[in-house]
């Protein structure tokens, strides 16, 4: 496969249902704009990806590529709230903000870019699917450029499952910039693959030539049972543990690869998760 070359990396974690007044003044570190009818997860977004950038020109056909758990979800419960509980018609900006694609058209229109916007959403592996998605595009000569982050608020599901699982909810958003270039990268995407089942990839990792991996991360879709059997066939790698670490989010994956990338410059992780049907990824 051909390597995906990184430009730029950003993990962003922040505390549930933080006050958005403070997101806006970590914003502003990066931009002066004003984001006055915006949200939660558009906020989110512009952050993550304004510190992915940093101070790098993009080309203006850069595309965006915004992965997401469940979307704009804060939104889209106060306007839920405002029909069927109030008996009353949403704001025009707050309807037009339940839909995700408007955190794109945010971030494109601040950072000045006129690329394609996709949106893609896959349970627990819309990060992966993206970068799917993304390999294709750049292998057809569609992208030679693409902003891709996974973005996600704190849902009262990622609640619970932290409290039985031992991990904080948080919200999360998770960018790379990625190139064909490889002049001037701080690192590469260099597999994606897909696997049936557990077996299939624990055969894959066991049957692999060329050196392991200096370290492994699971997603939050691993279970315990799983998570033995992939260490033995890891081999040495030691364990990046961002969900004990730093979080959990519906965008851990894209966090988690992020944070690897400014953390630990000239060395390898493998991202193993696992989606609701029983599928396996790296």
């Amino acid at each position: 496969m051909e390597a995906l070359y990184i430009h730029g990396a950003s993990a962003y974690f922040g505390e549930a249902h933080r006050d958005m007044a403070l997101l806006k003044e970590e914003i502003r570190r990066h931009t002066q704009e004003n984001f006055r009818r915006s949200n939660r997860f558009i906020l989110l977004s512009l952050l993550g990806a304004r510190q992915c950038v940093g101070r790098q020109a993009l080309a203006a056909d850069t595309a965006i590529y915004l992965t997401t758990e469940r979307g704009n979800l804060s939104e889209t419960v106060t306007v839920l709230d405002e029909i069927y509980a109030s008996h009353s018609l949403p704001k025009p900006f707050g309807f037009i903000n339940t839909m995700s694609g408007t955190a794109a058209f945010y971030l494109a229109q601040n950072l000045g870019i006129q690329g394609r916007s996709i949106i893609l959403s896959s349970r627990r592996t819309g990060f992966e699917r993206g970068l799917e998605l993304l390999r294709t595009d750049f292998a057809l000569g569609v992208e030679t450029g693409a902003l891709i982050g996974g973005v996600d608020e704190v849902s009262p599901e990622e609640e619970e499952l932290g409290k039985r699982r031992g991990w904080t909810a948080v919200d999360g958003s998770g960018w790379l910039y990625l190139r064909t270039e490889r002049q001037g990268a701080c690192g590469a995407v260099r597999e994606n693959r897909a696997f049936a089942d557990g077996r299939s990839l624990v055969q894959w990792l066991k049957q692999r030539q060329g050196p392991p991996a200096d370290m492994a991360a699971f997603g939050a879709g691993i279970a315990a049972a799983d998570a033995a059997a992939l260490r033995d066939a890891l081999g040495p790698a030691a364990l990046f543990n961002t969900l004990q670490e730093c979080g959990y989010s519906g965008s851990a994956t894209a966090c988690a690869i992020a944070l690897f990338v400014r953390r630990f410059p000239g060395r390898t992780l493998w991202h193993l998760n696992q989606d609701g049907r029983g599928r396996f990824t790296l």
